[in-house]
Order: C-alpha cells, then structure tokens, then sequence
C-alpha cells in the first residue's frame, strides 16, 4: 500500500476516500463548499435504568434540518454563549481537548438547548435554581430572556457558579459538504441529574425516550429509527458500555481521537481506523473524530 494516492484516495488505504485530518483541524482548514460551518454541541444524557440507558430525541419534521431524525439534545452556539461575561459565572476544566474550538461557548450551549429542548438542567443542583431554569425554558428558546442574564440574576443572589466540568467531551463532527446546512459540532457525555424526566418541547423536540444504545441500533438497522452516522457512532460507543458508571470514568481519560470512516451518511455502522472493515470500496473518511475509547461489551 506504499506510494501516493490517486484519484483522493488516501495514502496507505487504496480503496479510502477523503480527507485524511487531525481531530484539532481548524474550521478555516475543513473542506469547504462555501456553506458556512457553525459551532454547535450536542449532549448524551446517561443513566443507569437499572443499565446504561441514553436519552434520544426525535426532531420535529419541519425542522430544517435532520428533520424527523432521532438524535441527542443539542444545538448551535449563538451570540449569547459567546459572551466573554460567562468567564465569571462558571467553574471549567482546566485542561481540554484541543479539538474544542470554543469550549466555554460549546459547553454553554450544550447546556442552554439540553434546557430548552428537554427540560433538565445541567450544572446546577437541583432544587429552586434548576426549577427556574426549566419553567424559563420557552422563554429561552425564543430570545425573551438569555441564559446569561438568568444565571447573572441567580450568582446576584447568592447562587454557585455553573458547573460545566459535568459535561466530558467525547466527539467532534462536521457535517460533510453538499448540505445546506453545517455544523461542526461537539459531542459531550454527561450524567442525568437525579429524580429528573425529560419532556419536550414540542417545537424542536416531539419524542424523548430512554434507550439502551444496543437497542437503539437494532431499532435503527430495522428502519424503525432514521439517524445520521455522527449519532449511528456515539451510539456505537456507548453500546460496548454496560453502566453510565463505566462509560462517564471512561470519558475522564479521554483516549486517541479516531477518524471514522462510512459508506453513507444514513444506512451504515461507522468504523475507526483499527477495525476490519475501515477500508474497502466505496468507503470514505468522514469529518468525524471520536476519542472515547470502547467498553469491554462484545
């Protein structure tokens, strides 16, 4: 498998297509159409029910984009995330992975939509706090109040800082060219909040349900589920799990990013480099990295 590539495949994987990329690449150094790249971040909630349940979400159909699809509470990184007043308000890891292109504005976002979207609150204790953040939720979601001046009011009065180092980043994913829309969009693990349930919102969000992710595969390769292959792969991850237990002290120690590879976007298992079928014909890199490293579950 020595020598150059032809026809972008890449070198060393013949039958390989796409861009081979560090998981750190900046957004100015992606593969372009000319459809800008948006920052966003998702969240995979996990429980243990009494086993390692993750919570799903089926998009409303007339999002505009990945409508109808199940995937995992999230959305892009707005003015507000980006305010450089948060700095005060927040306690953040010390360390983080530099695929995090902004990562106190893509954890503030994971935390804004997982509210909106599902009603659970991160980063905070349960209680007054996180009660007015949810019952705030719609206001939220259509501008009429902002995060920061909720958390502004709640610290005022006598409130802890928000505490994002709750949320352990797992994954970075950009949508691939030829969308009309894309993101690059960071994935993060986090322990549900005891004693809380989602429930929707009805406007971006229609169903939310607790899965076991070997299950959510299986309902996904009969037709039942429509996913992408960025949920398909974290998915995959979390099923070689068997509690949230193990997978969140896995997501601590973060391992080396893996690019992944598919045949398409919608209808087929992602694998990393070091699995059998990486490579083979009609197989591409995508602009996916993962670096949870897999459970001991066959």
């Amino acid at each position: 498998m020595e020598g150059a590539a032809e026809d972008g495949e890449i070198a060393g994987f013949p039958e390989l297509t796409g861009a081979r990329l560090p998981a750190d690449t900046a957004r100015s150094e992606l593969p372009t159409d000319g459809v800008p790249i948006r920052l966003a971040a998702t969240v995979m909630l996990v429980d243990d029910r009494p086993d390692l349940h993750v919570l799903a979400l089926r998009r409303t159909d007339a999002s505009t984009f990945v409508a109808g699809h199940t995937l995992f509470p999230g959305g892009a990184v707005d003015d507000g995330d980006l305010d450089r007043r948060w700095v005060d308000l927040v306690v953040t890891p010390k360390v983080e992975p530099p695929a995090l292109v902004d990562p106190l504005a893509l954890r503030l976002a994971a935390v804004r939509e997982t509210i909106e979207e599902v009603g659970i609150a991160l980063g905070v204790e349960r209680g007054d706090r996180s009660d007015e953040l949810v019952a705030r939720r719609i206001d939220l979601e259509t501008n009429r109040v902002t995060l920061l001046d909720l958390a502004t009011a709640s610290i005022a009065g006598g409130g802890p800082k928000f505490d994002l180092s709750v949320l352990y980043p797992v994954a970075r994913w950009v949508t691939p060219m030829a969308e009309t829309k894309r993101y690059d969009t960071a994935f993060f693990l986090a322990l549900c909040p005891s004693g809380v349930e989602p429930v929707v919102d009805g406007r971006e969000a229609v169903h939310a349900e607790w899965c076991r992710p070997a299950d959510a595969l299986a309902r996904w390769e009969a037709g039942e589920l429509t996913m992408v292959s960025p949920t398909v792969s974290m998915f995959q991850c979390l099923a070689t799990y068997s509690t949230a237990t193990e997978v969140l002290a896995a997501a601590v120690k973060p391992g080396q990013a893996r690019q992944a590879s598919v045949l398409d976007e919608t209808s087929d298992l992602v694998r990393f480099e070091g699995d059998v079928d990486f490579e083979g014909p009609g197989r591409r890199l995508t602009l996916g990295w993962v670096w949870l490293e897999s459970g001991s579950v066959a």
